[in-house]
C-alpha cells in the first residue's frame, strides 16, 4: 500500500517518514442485543509511530498488524498474542508490509508488499514460519488495498487515476473493473455479496455488489464522514467509526446511531478497527 499522509494512501518507501504514528488498542467487549458493552481497553502497541492495519487470526488469538518497529525504514507485520501479551515480528524481509489478511486455507497469511522497484503487489507468508513467501499474481501491481473473496479471487483497490476497484480471479488472471473513486472499505458480506465504498464530494455512498447477478444497489449514505473506514460485522450489519465511537447503520431507520464511545480510554480519533470472529474483542487504532 501507500499511504499519503492523513490520506491513508501508499506513495511508495519514500513517504516513510510521512507516515502518521498510530496506536493500537484492544478493547474486550460484549456484543448483545445489537449494543456493544466495554468491558476493557489496554494499549498494545509498544513503540511510537506506526501501529496500523489489524486482523484477528481465525481463531482469535492473535491480531496481525503492521508497524516501523524496526530501524530499516520500513514497515513489517507483527502479531500480538492476545494472551500472552507478546509482539512478534512475522515479514522477515528486506522490502515493506501493509494490510496482512488470513488466507481463506486459514493457514497463510498475504499482504501488499512494497518491493524494492517500489511495485505493489499481492504476496503471500505462512503463518507459522513468516518467512517463506510468493507473489500470489505477477501481473497485477498498484495495488493498495485488497480483501479476499474466495480461495482464487480477490477485490482490489489499483493505484490508477482515478483510483479504482477491481475484482481478480488469480487463477486465470481475469480482471475486471468495479468503480472509480473507491473508498478503502469493501469486504465480503456473503457468498455471494459483498460490499464497497463509494466517495463523492459530499458523500461516501456504500452498495451492496451481487455476485450472481453482477449488479450493483446503493445500500446507505453516509453525508457526515470524514474517515473513510467501514466494515461488515455478521450480526450488527454495516459500522463505521467517527472520532473516538463507533456507529451502526440501521436498515430499518436509515440512519447511523451510536454503538459504542471509546473516549474515556482516551482513544481521540478511531481511523481502524476490526471485531474478532467470536465477538469478545475489538482492535482499534488511534491518532495519539
Amino acid at each position: 500500500m501507500r499511504i499519503l499522509l492523513f490520506t491513508l494512501l501508499f506513495v511508495g518507501i519514500k513517504a516513510f517518514a510521512q507516515l502518521p504514528e498510530t496506536e493500537l488498542f484492544l478493547a474486550n467487549v460484549e456484543i448483545k442485543n445489537n449494543l456493544v458493552k466495554i468491558k476493557e481497553v489496554e494499549k498494545i502497541s509498544s513503540h511510537k509511530g506506526y501501529n496500523n492495519q489489524p486482523c484477528f487470526t481465525k481463531n482469535d488469538e492473535e491480531i496481525l498488524f503492521t508497524a516501523d518497529i524496526e530501524s530499516d525504514k520500513k514497515t513489517h507485520i507483527c502479531s500480538y498474542n492476545v494472551k500472552n501479551k507478546k509482539t512478534t515480528r512475522l515479514s522477515i524481509t528486506n522490502t515493506s508490509e501493509y494490510s496482512a489478511s488470513i488466507l481463506p486455507n486459514e493457514k497463510d497469511f498475504s499482504v501488499v508488499m512494497v518491493e524494492e522497484d517500489s511495485t505493489q503487489r499481492i504476496w503471500e507468508f505462512d503463518l507459522l514460519k513468516g518467512g517463506n513467501k510468493s507473489c500470489i499474481s505477477q501481473q497485477t501491481d498498484s495495488v493498495g488495498y485488497y480483501t479476499w473473496l474466495g480461495k482464487d479471487s480477490i477485490l482490489y483497490y489499483k493505484l490508477t487515476a482515478p483510483y479504482s476497484l477491481h475484482a481478480l480471479n488469480i487463477k486465470t488472471n481475469q480482471d475486471v473493473w468495479l468503480c472509480n473513486n473507491p473508498t478503502r472499505s469493501f469486504k465480503k458480506v456473503s457468498s455471494t455479496t459483498f460490499f464497497y465504498v463509494i466517495h463523492e464530494e459530499k458523500q461516501n455512498t456504500v452498495y451492496m455488489f451481487d455476485i450472481r447477478t453482477k449488479k450493483a444497489t446503493p445500500f446507505a449514505i453516509d453525508n457526515v464522514s470524514a474517515n473513510q473506514d467501514y466494515i461488515w460485522h455478521t450480526t450488527l450489519g454495516l459500522l463505521k467509526s467517527e472520532a473516538s465511537k463507533i456507529y451502526r447503520y440501521s436498515t430499518d431507520t436509515k440512519v447511523w446511531a451510536e454503538l459504542a464511545d471509546f473516549s474515556a480510554s482516551s482513544l481521540k480519533r478511531i481511523t481502524r478497527f476490526a471485531i474478532s470472529a467470536n465477538g469478545k474483542y475489538i482492535a482499534l487504532v488511534s491518532n495519539p
